[in-house]
């Protein structure tokens, strides 16, 4: 179950997981044919050949597969579908993002 449902395009996406989501946060995004599930590990906001970049390390949830996966967002903003986003602190709010 989650507090707010919100639209956005994939830039104000990209924007709300770069200024929302935290270290060992819940994540679950949708993007191409993907879905990764899982805490995120980390953020990495570091510049790749001059450009900056934004790279998510999320460790995924899985009974057959349980490792941690990197996901460059910039590479794939306009794949991803949706995502739902659960704060550690659970005083804050549970978001589920579509992606238009």
């Amino acid at each position: 179950m989650v507090d707010k449902k919100v639209k956005m395009s994939s830039d104000e996406a990209i924007d709300y997981i770069r200024n929302n989501v935290k270290e060992f946060d819940r994540l679950e995004l949708a993007y191409n044919r993907v879905f990764a599930e899982g805490d995120v590990l980390g953020l990495d906001f570091s510049e790749y050949n001059g450009v900056p970049g934004f790279r998510i390390m999320i460790a995924i949830d899985g009974e057959v597969i349980s490792d941690a996966v990197e996901i460059d967002l910039i590479e794939f903003k306009e794949d991803i579908i949706e995502f739902y986003h659960y704060p550690k602190d659970e005083e804050k709010e549970s978001v589920f993002v579509e992606v238009i």
